[in-house]
């Protein structure tokens, strides 16, 4: 690669559920190029660190930015250490506030509806949705009894099943997926709109001090910085 070019390309590593949103705001900007990691991970994020952490190393010496391209993750994210530019990290627990457009906008929608369960186009999509990971995850395992009774479990606590509409695919085959989820699983259905914003902010910056963090190189993610955060937005409210 042009040294010149190298000092100018940024490099974006993301869960791949973000695809559809991401694609859309780089519109095939040739400067940008964004790595995408198996969505799957947010169910191991003990294995989450350590794949980002091999991406940001192999392009360390191939790019002027680096971005993450997701939330704390449940803690998937933590440990992984900034390289020769440094890294900025959006400034969110849970990746749902990068499709709800802010992290001001996902906390609203948890505290008006604290148990609901989002979906996207790209989880949907890729059947990471709970009737998709019940059919192809958990029954050819566990068998359709022991494979039900787990996933009631993992949804007891929730009351909604929230289909966030980006915008992306087949808009009426999605909504129609998410319904089923919520009627399968006795939850309300609810669709709510999607906003880009804090994807554009993701792919072309400004990465503001309130949206992102920046981490100086040699500097590595910890849970610290977010509880920060948690408690800096109670002491304001």
């Amino acid at each position: 690669m042009d040294q010149e070019k190298s000092r100018q390309l940024k490099i974006v590593i993301a869960c791949r559920v973000m695809e559809p949103e991401l694609e859309r705001v780089r519109m095939g900007d040739p400067g940008i190029e964004i790595r995408y990691l198996d969505q799957g991970l947010h169910r191991t994020p003990q294995k989450m660190a350590a794949l980002v952490q091999a991406h940001v190393d192999e392009v360390t010496s191939g790019a002027g930015q680096v971005v993450i391209g997701y939330g704390l993750c449940s803690n998937g994210i933590v440990g992984v250490t900034a390289r020769a530019q440094g890294l900025f990290v959006p400034r969110c627990h849970d990746c749902i506030a990068l499709f709800l457009g802010s992290p001001e906008a996902y906390r609203k929608a948890f505290e008006a509806k604290p148990g609901t369960y989002y979906l996207t186009p790209g989880w949907i999509g890729e059947k990471k949705d709970p009737l998709g990971i019940l059919q192809e995850e958990y029954t050819p395992k566990f068998g359709e009894e022991t494979s039900l009774w787990v996933m009631e479990e993992e949804l007891k606590h929730y009351t909604h099943i929230a289909f966030i509409n980006t915008g992306f695919g087949d808009i009426e085959s999605l909504r129609a997926r998410a319904k089923e989820n919520a009627t399968f699983f006795k939850k309300e259905y609810e669709e709510i709109p999607g906003n880009l914003d804090y994807f554009v902010k993701l792919i072309r910056g400004p990465y503001e001090e309130r949206n992102f963090f920046y981490l100086a190189p040699g500097q590595e993610i910890t849970q610290d910085m977010y509880l920060a955060d948690a408690m800096a937005c109670v002491a304001n409210q």
